[in-house]
C-alpha cells in the first residue's frame, strides 16, 4: 500500500473518515471538486478536533499533527497519486458509483484497495465492469459514527483476496475499530439490515401520523438506553441518503412496501436534509461542525 488514504466525497460522513484516518496517524487526501464542499470539511474536522480536545481525547498538538496530515485536492488523479486505499463516499447512485471506479482503475496503481462506503449497494456492481484482478483488491464498508465510536461493519465480495482481507482488517484495526464482518455478499450488510428493518417502520408510523419523531426517540432511547435515537440518527446520517438507501431497496425489489413515504420525499425536497443542512426532522443543528453534543451513539448504524 501507498503512504496515502484518498477519502472521496467529503460531505458529513466523508469528513468524519478523512477526520479518524487522521487522528490515528494516517497521511489523508480529501478529494472534491467543489471547493465550496471542501472547504465545508475543513470546518467539520476542524469542529471534530475541537470536540475531542475538549473532550481531552487528543491535546492540541495532537490536534494539530492530526490537522496537517489531512491535504484537499480537486483533481483526481492527483488526489490518487500516491493512494494505497481509496474510500469512496459519493452518494448512493449505482452509476455514478460505477463510473467512478472506471475512473480510478484507470490513474491508480493495481494494488491499491477499492472500497466504497455504502450501505444498501453491493461492490461486486459497482464494480462489475472491471477485470478481476482489480476486484481481487475490492471490498465495502458501513461506517456508523467514525467520530463517536467504534463499530464499522465491513463486506467481501466473491472477488475479494485474502491478501486485500487481511490488509482491510488491519487496516481499520489500527484506526481504533471493532469491525464487523459479513463474510458474502448480502444487500445492506448484517446489522445494517436490522437498522434498516427499524428505519423502515419508523418512517412509516410517522409518515402515517401515528407519532412523531421526538415522541419515538424519547421512548426508543428510554426502552434501549441509548444517548440517541432512530429518528436523530437519520438527521445525523443525511435524509437525502436514507432517501437514497430507500429507493435502492425498492428498485431491487419491486415491493411497494419498501418504497420510501412521500413525506420523507418532501423533507428532501424541501432541503431539509438533516444535520448537514441545519434541519431535518429536527431543527437547530450546527451545520458546520454537525451537532456534537449527541453523546457517542450506543445504536450501530
Amino acid at each position: 500500500m501507498g503512504k496515502n488514504i484518498t477519502v472521496i466525497g467529503v460531505g458529513t460522513q466523508g469528513s468524519m473518515i478523512a477526520f479518524r484516518n487522521a487522528v490515528y496517524g494516517k497521511q489523508v487526501v480529501a478529494f472534491s471538486r467543489s471547493e465550496a464542499s471542501r472547504e465545508k470539511c475543513r470546518a467539520r474536522i476542524q469542529r471534530f478536533l475541537e470536540f475531542y480536545v475538549e473532550e481531552h481525547r487528543l491535546t492540541e498538538d495532537e490536534a494539530a499533527r492530526a490537522k496537517s496530515r489531512i491535504s484537499y485536492a480537486a483533481d483526481l488523479e492527483s488526489a490518487c497519486k500516491d493512494a494505497g486505499m481509496i474510500i469512496e463516499n459519493i452518494p448512493e447512485i449505482l452509476e455514478k458509483k460505477q463510473e467512478l471506479f472506471r475512473q480510478l482503475h484507470q490513474i491508480c496503481q493495481p494494488d491499491v484497495l477499492f472500497s466504497s462506503n455504502t450501505s444498501s449497494l453491493l461492490m461486486s456492481e459497482i464494480c462489475a465492469d472491471l477485470p478481476s484482478t482489480r476486484r481481487a483488491f475490492t471490498f465495502q464498508v458501513d461506517h456508523d459514527d467514525p467520530v463517536r465510536n467504534s463499530h464499522v461493519e465491513m463486506m467481501w465480495n466473491s472477488a475479494t483476496s485474502e491478501q486485500t482481507k487481511a490488509a482491510a482488517i488491519a487496516h481499520y484495526r489500527d484506526l481504533g475499530f471493532q469491525p464487523v464482518i459479513t463474510e458474502q455478499e448480502i444487500k445492506g450488510y448484517s446489522i445494517n439490515r436490522v437498522w434498516r428493518a427499524v428505519k423502515k417502520e419508523c418512517l412509516k408510523l410517522w409518515s402515517k401520523g401515528y407519532i412523531t419523531p421526538s415522541e419515538f426517540d424519547r421512548g426508543w432511547m428510554t426502552e434501549w438506553h441509548t444517548d440517541i435515537g432512530p429518528f436523530k440518527l437519520m438527521d445525523l446520517i443525511g435524509l437525502d441518503t436514507v432517501l437514497n438507501i430507500e429507493y435502492s431497496y425498492f428498485n431491487a425489489s419491486g415491493d411497494e412496501d419498501d418504497r420510501p413515504p412521500q413525506a420523507l420525499e418532501s423533507l428532501v425536497q424541501s432541503g431539509r436534509l438533516g444535520m448537514k443542512s441545519g434541519s431535518g426532522f429536527y431543527d437547530g443543528y450546527d451545520q458546520e461542525g454537525g451537532n456534537l453534543t449527541v453523546g457517542k451513539l450506543k445504536k450501530e448504524n
